[in-house]
């Protein structure tokens, strides 16, 4: 959110004190705009910026209600995979349709939908049952919400309005891939080959964290393993006997204060 918020900020200042130069080359660089697909930082660029004030804070609100209870879930460090991930992806997704006729190929691209959009994903894939207003007006549970956004960009996608609806699909496939690598730790392990490869070392030597149930003699010990586990990989990462010592420990904790 910072981020968005420094590029909106000097991309709006410059356009208050006209000037041109500095808009210009934020927007005509950051974009991504699909006749200059082979200009790879675009992919990335363009999920930052946006230019229309109604856009910014619409995208802004969503990643705050959505962003915020994901990234609880899962772990920092995979909530910004998921983002950059689908927010590239996304971007990808997008260019044929652009190029091969669907839409005008000088159309630039700017915005966090698509990345937002596999945020929306992973908030339906973990929280199905959670309700939202659809619109801000129909009542709506996340899980059924979630297609009604698929069949609107299908519906629309070659309407030649001002929504990038082929990102915006490219956003929600790629957000069901990210879920299912995660929920299949495939992502845990092309992590680990991929520091065994830069250590030189097998997987399994001390640096690297022990697998299983692992008891400690020091509480403070085991509990700050566990909180470190939590905020790598969400609480969803840890054991039932890991849950079940977390819930203790804070249980014992509050009743040991006394004021």
């Amino acid at each position: 959110m910072i981020i968005n918020l420094v590029v909106f900020g000097i991309c709006n200042l410059a356009r208050i004190f006209n000037l041109d130069g500095i808009y210009t080359y934020l927007v005509g660089y950051g974009s991504l705009v699909p006749v200059a697909y082979e200009q790879i930082w675009r992919y990335l660029t363009y999920a930052f910026v946006h230019v229309d004030l109604w856009h910014f804070l619409f995208n802004m609100l969503a990643l705050w209600m959505f962003g915020d209870d994901v990234a609880m879930a899962i772990g920092f460090r995979r909530f910004w995979i998921l983002y950059l991930f689908c927010a590239v992806f996304a971007g990808v997704f997008s260019i044929p349709f652009y190029l091969f006729g669907a839409m005008s190929p000088m159309t630039f691209i700017i915005g966090a939908s698509g990345a937002l959009m596999g945020v929306f994903v992973a908030y339906a894939r973990l929280f199905p049952e959670r309700g939202i207003l659809m619109f801000f007006i129909i009542p709506m549970k996340i899980k059924h919400a979630i297609w009604i956004f698929v069949a609107m960009d299908v519906m629309f996608a070659g309407s030649g309005d001002t929504i990038a609806h082929f990102t915006h699909l490219g956003g929600i496939a790629s957000g069901f891939l990210c879920m299912y690598l995660f929920d299949n730790s495939i992502w845990d392990k092309l992590r680990g080959e991929f520091k065994e490869r830069r250590q030189g070392k097998p997987a399994g030597t001390p640096d690297d964290p022990l697998e299983g149930e692992v008891r400690f003699m020091d509480r403070q010990k085991q509990l700050d393993m566990i909180l470190k586990k939590v905020s790598e990989g969400g609480v969803n990462s840890l054991t039932e006997a890991e849950k079940t010592f977390l819930v203790e420990e804070s249980a014992r904790r509050r009743g040991g204060r006394r004021f």
